[in-house]
């Protein structure tokens, strides 16, 4: 996965139209915004692009999810930032004074530009289909991308060296779950009969042991692509599921089961 978010041009003018002006260099073709990361960083952080973002559903209609994403995350970035400490819900609300650690931790634009890449992918439902062999006859077996369980068994039929991506994706599925729809694994009623039929607990604890194992799963040995990435979030999986918290909790709570379906 390529840790730098790839924004459109449809993006870029949905950008120049909504901040740019003169200063920013407004009217010299999208290219030149393209050449000056360091101007669109800025631009990207302006408080009116997030207020536009969230103010009309329609304009979701015209930006992708990577323009999204990339602005959001810079808002939380700014808001651990701001304040000292960050909340757990274990299940009582317990304010932990990390907010530095955390935002350190996001502000690397490889973490961050992972994020965004990782929180893209899960706007679309995607299937794996595979035949597999039972006795004298074949099956044919769909593998959602959005389930942990199916994930977790197409990495037992695949050859080693197809095994890497889908660690790293069973790795995305607990972490995503964790921190977009933390309250899918927080204990509630109704839930003892749904999971008599799980292989894997819908608890907090599961999903963060899983998702620390197959990211150090994916990263594997020295030379892999995005080794060094997939290695921290394993380490700190904790800060990153809490990075998707704030940025469930303060800018995606009306939309996220719009924008993602929930997970199998």
């Amino acid at each position: 996965m390529d840790n730098v978010p790839v924004l459109t041009d449809e993006d870029l003018r949905f950008v120049v139209d909504t901040v740019g002006d003169e200063r920013w260099g407004a009217g010299q073709g999208l290219d030149h915004l393209r050449a000056r990361e360091d101007l669109l960083d800025v631009m990207l952080e302006d408080d009116r692009l997030v207020r536009s973002l969230l103010g009309d559903t329609r304009v979701m209609l015209r930006v992708s999810p990577a323009l999204v994403f990339s602005v959001l995350l810079r808002r939380v970035i700014r808001d651990l930032n701001a304040r000292p400490y960050t909340l757990e819900r274990t299940p009582e609300t317990v304010a932990v004074f990390d907010a530095p650690r955390v935002h350190r931790f996001v502000a690397e634009p490889a973490i961050w530009g992972y994020l965004v890449g990782m929180l893209t992918s899960f706007i679309r439902t995607e299937t794996v289909t595979m035949f597999t062999k039972e006795g004298e006859h074949y099956r044919r077996r769909r593998f959602s991308t959005l389930n942990l369980e199916d994930m977790i068994e197409l990495a037992g039929l695949v050859g080693e060296r197809e095994t890497p991506p889908i660690f790293q994706r069973i790795a995305d599925i607990a972490l995503f779950t964790s921190g977009i729809f933390p309250d899918y694994l927080r204990p509630r009623r109704g839930r003892a009969p749904r999971e008599r039929w799980r292989a894997i607990p819908l608890t907090a604890e599961t999903y963060e042991e899983h998702g620390r194992r197959f990211y150090r799963l994916a990263a594997g040995p020295e030379g892999r692509p995005n080794r060094r990435v997939l290695t921290a979030l394993a380490d700190e999986f904790p800060m990153a599921r809490k990075v998707l918290e704030l940025l469930s909790d303060r800018y995606l709570r009306w939309t996220r089961l719009s924008w993602f379906h929930m997970p199998c």
